[in-house]
């Protein structure tokens, strides 16, 4: 299986937890860290696989739960046996409250995300323990320094033993409110306020960072609950020194109302774009990104979207998988997703075997939702429909194992979906996502390019471009079930496009119309110097008196990102040709040098002004930015985009002149362009 999974071009494995488990909560109820789960093998069947893995260039991310541990955890055993035990203080133990009537109830009204209060109390004593999930969860008290200090060993273990990373389970929570304080809110969770990137979260990170992951070469990714803005760029800044990346789900709620899956709504595209493509821009140069369409947590994604399981499964997988992980960011491809596995068929209730599906079913009841509604609703949203054992072939239990029956049925379809009859398809999804991992890791412009967003607002087309030095890639798909005929952005239309990846044949161009069928993604690349190259030059003007810069008076010559061919003289290079250029068009007789600043009298529009500095520079054509000793500049004409770029307040009151004069010279044409 190995081999399967080195020849789809992947380069790490991220396991979920593999530790000895109750398995209240598929494994994230951990009983022993430092433990393997029998039902997988022994810690030498790890290390086994461990070295396999190294062997084939393929790095191994461990799933690391450590909010909360199993109640079944000897940490919490003692603490719970006996009051006096220093483990009482490793978890979030507290006093319950005494109504006027006697009656004992929870320290607070904070919720569990699973099951209702998330208080479970103590038998035989007035005392509650905190648990954010399940009850069989209980919240490790991060507080507690002894309790950090158990985990560096744990995760010291593991990066010792050769782990290349891990995956943290719900990091943003382990940092509560000092006195678990009442939530008023009319919200739900009731507390996420107060556990939600807590006070002392970035604290315990950084520590985490310096006593484990710094003396490793490893890769850390988050997965958090519903984080801020502010700090979700905290958590992955590269200066911050907490995690790599963390995951990023927003486009994933376009289905349902409030992010809850359980609560179906139609597919709505302008959510999952802005979802998709908002943190690409985010991240950029300020960290980096992930890319997810599934995972254990999430239904089969060729059947939602508003995709019609009649759908070609071929196209739909092969269209949201390219639209997705060519984007900024490390793609994740949940196990099965390359065969195009989908959900199963509604089923009776016991065949649903993850707790959030019962207990959100009951819940329904309990609000006099309709049965066969609630039903309907939890189908669509289980998380069970991504656990059911992998289809490997046609055979008994789909080829996951001979005889033994599995912790849940197999997929309804395997007999149709799975891997052996896949790779003999000659619509194989598989060897389409070698293609894909393929042109996404040779190509640095899909690893490092920045991401531009087309057609924002077309209700049935997702296109962006990925740019970097000289190469670009567009990549456009139709996201609906009819035929498109799109027309392509203006400014990639005479820059040879190339047709280099798409899950239709035939691809063609008509001057600038590309004809698109159903879930159609085609992906072209381009070469950016037949339009402009990385650095173009130009001149600024400015009027200097000692030695400060009072205002802009003239923006010169940028544009000349490609010059024609007829400007040029013979063994002139294009600096050359733009400084000849600058000293004809500014009437000087000075010798310009690239980098040197000329003080000279100017006389723009026949008004001599004396003690000018005049500053030629190489304008890079992504950045804004003004200074004395350096030019780099881009789209002066707008202005708004300039003023934002800026961080100088000097730099702010040269533009806040120069949009005075534009505004008192607006029906001058000489300064239009200007």
């Amino acid at each position: 299986k190995l081999d399967y999974i080195q020849d789809l071009g992947i380069t790490a494995i991220w396991f979920s937890p593999l530790y000895d488990s109750p398995n209240h909560d598929y494994g994230y109820d951990i009983r022993d860290y430092l433990k393997i789960a029998p039902a997988f093998g022994t810690m030498d069947d790890f290390k086994n696989l461990l070295s396999e893995c190294h062997k084939r260039d393929i790095k191994v991310i461990m799933d690391m739960v450590l909010n909360h541990t199993s109640n079944e955890h000897e940490w919490f055993k003692k603490a719970i046996s006996d009051p006096k035990s220093k483990y009482r203080d490793y978890y979030i133990i507290r006093k319950g409250r005494i109504t006027k009537s006697g009656k004992l109830k929870a320290p607070n009204n904070w919720n569990a995300t699973f099951t209702g209060s998330a208080w479970e109390n103590i038998p035989g004593t007035d005392d509650f323990y905190l648990h954010l999930f399940t009850k069989e969860q209980p919240d490790l008290n991060f507080e507690n320094p002894e309790v950090r200090e158990e985990i560096y060993k744990i995760l010291n273990f593991y990066l010792d033993m050769g782990v290349d990373g891990f995956r943290f389970d719900v990091f943003n929570l382990f940092s509560k409110v000092e006195g678990l304080p009442n939530d008023h809110r009319l919200t739900y969770p009731k507390g996420s306020k107060y556990f939600v990137d807590g006070p002392r979260i970035h604290e315990f990170l950084k520590e985490m960072y310096s006593r484990t992951l710094s003396n490793y070469d490893s890769y850390t990714v988050g997965e958090s609950y519903t984080p801020k803005e502010e700090n979700a760029l905290l958590y992955v800044s590269e200066d911050e020194g907490e995690l790599d990346t963390i995951f990023n789900f927003a486009h994933l709620a376009s289905d349902s109302m409030f992010g809850l899956k359980y609560l179906p709504k139609k597919f709505n595209i302008m959510q999952f774009k802005k979802g998709l493509f908002e943190p690409q821009e985010k991240y950029y140069k300020n960290g980096w990104n992930t890319l997810v369409l599934e995972n254990h947590d999430s239904p089969r994604c060729i059947s939602r979207f508003g995709i019609s399981k009649d759908e070609n499964r071929f196209i739909t997988s092969t269209f949201l998988s390219t639209i997705t992980f060519l984007g900024f960011g490390i793609p994740f491809i949940y196990q099965g997703q390359e065969i195009g596995m989908t959900n199963f068929d509604e089923s009776p209730l016991f065949e649903y075997k993850d707790p959030v599906t019962h207990f959100v079913y009951n819940l329904m009841l309990k609000l006099h939702i309709p049965s066969k509604t609630a039903k309907r609703w939890v189908h669509e949203g289980a998380r069970d429909h991504a656990r059911v054992p992998m289809s490997w072939d046609d055979s008994n239990n789909a080829g996951f194992n001979e005889s033994h029956i599995p912790w849940m049925k197999v997929s309804d379809n395997y007999l149709e979906v799975n891997v052996k009859k896949d790779l003999e398809s000659e619509e194989s999804i598989y060897r389409y996502f070698q293609k894909l991992i393929k042109l996404k890791k040779e190509n640095n412009t899909l690893i490092y390019g920045k991401t531009k967003e087309y057609n924002h607002k077309n209700k049935k087309i997702i296109a962006y471009t990925r740019e970097y030095e000289d190469e670009g890639f567009f990549i456009v798909g139709n996201f609906s079930n009819t035929d498109v005929d799109y027309i392509m952005p203006e400014e990639l239309v005479n820059l040879g496009l190339e047709t280099v990846l798409s899950n239709y044949t035939g691809i063609q161009l008509y001057d600038n119309v590309l004809p698109m069928s159903k879930y159609q993604v085609t992906v072209f690349k381009y070469t950016k110097t037949q339009k402009t190259k990385e650095y173009s030059y130009g001149a600024v003007v400015y009027k200097v008196e000692n030695n400060n810069i009072l205002y802009l008076l003239e923006h010169m010559t940028l544009g000349h990102t490609s010059l024609p061919k007829g400007h040029i003289e013979e063994n002139e290079t294009k600096e050359e040709c733009v400084l000849r250029e600058i000293k004809e068009e500014l009437n000087l007789d000075v010798d310009l040098d690239m980098n040197k600043s000329h003080v000279i009298t100017y006389s723009p529009r026949e008004n001599v002004i004396k003690d000018v500095e005049f500053f030629v520079a190489k304008i890079k054509t992504d950045e804004i930015i003004t200074q004395k000793e350096e030019v780099l500049s881009a789209e002066w004409y707008n202005y708004n985009d300039a003023l934002n770029a800026l961080t100088h307040d000097s730099d702010k009151e040269v533009l806040a002149d120069l949009a005075k004069y534009i505004e008192s010279k607006e029906n001058d044409n000489e300064t239009n362009e200007l």
